[in-house]
């Protein structure tokens, strides 16, 4: 009896022991999207210091976005050379720089070894792979029916697990807290007790627990930064996950440190968007693009709305080819709660030479103990032209029609942060109207055609990923609602209708605009001209539209902006006035 009470007391402690050994495993972020050299590598032989049990990833490991798959499968080659150094296995998320049509998804699986979305289990718990990578222009229900049936009944089938862990790129929760609607797949979780969610895409840390389900956007882990902004989560970083049972430890691994994982909260986040969009005003600073000088007074605006007194100054950064600002440094003593206003005379030496623009940085006492930096740039808005026509052009893509050569056009682009002229090659917009129809030519220089992307011919079709522009109209100058048209530089158009209304954008794409398009070539660029009656942008201002644009080169990777800051937020437009 002795040796039987024996023999079951050491099998229950061996099974006790084995439920709740303590693993081990480390989460990265995005290495790719404008990839830092060697950040991924160092982060890298950083975890084999660590020797965690296994690694995951949350996607975007490769640039991708190449229609050369000898390209792709060398980005593959090198990427997997580096995490083949770690002296355990590697868990595979596919994102949207991996995944952009069946080719990328052949080679995908191929290279890694694994189903685009799958599960497996490590000692008591689920770790779930979804795919998602293209719901960046949908809806998570449009990661497929097959896919979300398999999520479902995956889960019905472990959902006795100690924990359960959900990995896929895009955070769509993100997009349905700050559009107050429902996310499909976090309906899913509740309704099977997932315990934590693990995302990427967004370069940025960040932390979130809703129902006891703990969402982290693992930000970057070598992917380019819009600044280095700790308070926007804007560090390179990686997670090491602690499991023993039911419980679960997540730290946020800088370089060389350690920090809490609330470290930034969504709440932090969304305060500092809020203070990005709210804190500090900038009176418009209306440039023509034919005026070679001219003065303004510019009021800024400040307003304290955190704990503490904000004390600093307001230094601008100005490059004195471009532009003067008097003064250039204003001190600043703002009470908490208190708002105060300060006048800047602005000269601008040439309204067709605007790069960089005028900038300055400010700290800001958001919350308590914590302080973010607030970037501002002049708030410049471009300002237009547009003759009237006695006789319409011929629309062929071909720019050798007199009226063109008598436009004056747009030629200067930013880099997407207005710090410097774009690196593409050089463009020029026309524009012309008359009293029933706007008229538009582009030249768009390209010195390699054999990589010109054009893969797409047919209307609504991906002209985004080919060489394009990109242009928005807001016709009626509500700065609400407004068009988009992508047309890359076969003539084909994605075009919708859109609204946006404090921050939130909805986007009609049933609208379809009567375009008429033709592309063309020329030795050293390629063309466009398109024709539109006003009335299929109605309904439309008779004297100003808000207008802005972009002009996408593939081949370099990097697109150039006409109004700063480029987003669907039609305030920000440029003007085009008619006369």
């Amino acid at each position: 009896m002795k040796k039987s009470i024996l023999a079951i007391l050491c099998i229950t402690l061996f099974l006790s022991a084995k439920t709740d050994r303590a693993f081990r495993f480390v989460v990265v972020g995005d290495r790719t999207g404008s990839a830092v050299d060697q950040v991924f590598e160092e982060i890298i032989d950083e975890i084999k210091l660590l020797d965690p049990d296994f690694v995951m990833c949350v996607g975007d490991l490769i640039e991708g976005y190449e229609t050369d798959t000898t390209v792709m499968y060398a980005q593959w080659d090198s990427i997997l050379a580096t995490i083949e150094t770690l002296p355990c296995k590697f868990y595979f998320v596919p994102g949207n720089h991996e995944l952009q049509n069946e080719t990328d998804r052949a080679i995908y699986v191929e290279k890694t070894g694994v189903k685009r979305y799958y599960s497996f289990n490590y000692e008591n718990s689920h770790f779930i792979i979804l795919d998602n990578s293209m719901t960046y222009w949908a809806q998570p229900q449009e990661m497929g029916a097959e896919q979300l049936a398999w999520l479902e009944k995956d889960l019905e089938k472990h959902k006795q697990m100690d924990n359960i862990f959900a990995f896929y790129h895009i955070p769509t929760y993100i997009y349905a807290l700050r559009e107050n609607r429902t996310d499909t797949l976090v309906q899913i979780f509740e309704k099977y007790g997932v315990d934590a969610v693990f995302t990427g895409h967004h370069h940025e840390y960040s932390y979130f627990n809703r129902n006891n389900i703990e969402y982290i956007n693992v930000g970057s882990s070598g992917g380019g930064m819009s600044t280095n902004d700790p308070a926007r989560g804007h560090f390179y970083h990686y997670l090491m996950v602690s499991v023993r049972g039911q419980q679960r430890n997540i730290a946020v691994l800088k370089k060389e440190s350690a920090l809490l994982r609330n470290v930034v909260t969504l709440e932090d986040i969304r305060i500092i968007r809020q203070l990005d969009e709210q804190a500090i005003t900038i009176d418009d600073c209306v440039v023509d693009e034919d005026v070679k000088e001219l003065t303004q007074a510019v009021k800024v605006t400040v307003n304290n709305s955190g704990p503490d007194s904000l004390i600093h100054s307001i230094q601008w950064q100005v490059d004195p080819t471009r532009y003067t600002i008097t003064p250039s440094d204003m001190p600043l003593a703002i009470a908490s709660e208190e708002e105060k206003e300060y006048m800047f005379d602005v000269t601008v030496l040439n309204g067709s030479d605007l790069f960089p623009m005028p900038s300055f940085t400010l700290a800001y006492p958001f919350t308590y103990g914590k302080v973010c930096t607030l970037y501002n740039l002049l708030s410049v808005k471009r300002h237009k032209f547009i003759d009237e026509l006695t006789s319409p052009p011929i629309i062929d893509g071909r720019l050798d029609d007199l009226i063109w050569q008598a436009v004056s056009p747009i030629t200067q682009f930013a880099h997407y942060d207005g710090s410097a002229p774009a690196s593409i090659e050089n463009t020029e917009i026309y524009f012309a109207h008359d009293n029933d129809n706007l008229y538009f030519a582009a030249r768009c220089h390209e010195s390699d055609f054999s990589q010109l992307r054009t893969e797409t011919y047919e209307h609504d079709g991906t002209t985004y990923s080919d060489d394009n522009v990109w242009l928005f109209f807001d016709s009626n100058l509500d700065q609400e609602t407004y068009y988009q048209a992508i047309i890359n530089c076969n003539g084909a158009v994605f075009d919708r209708s859109c609204r946006a209304i404090e921050g939130t954008v909805t986007r009609d794409l049933s609208w379809n605009g009567a375009w008429e398009v033709a592309s063309g070539r020329e030795d050293k660029a390629w063309t466009l001209e398109f024709k539109i009656a006003k009335q299929e942008l109605a309904p439309f201002n008779e004297d100003k539209w808000g207008f802005n644009m972009r002009r996408l080169q593939t081949r370099l990777g990097d697109a150039g902006y006409w109004s700063i800051p480029f987003a669907h937020a039609p305030q920000y437009f440029g003007i085009l006035e008619f006369r």
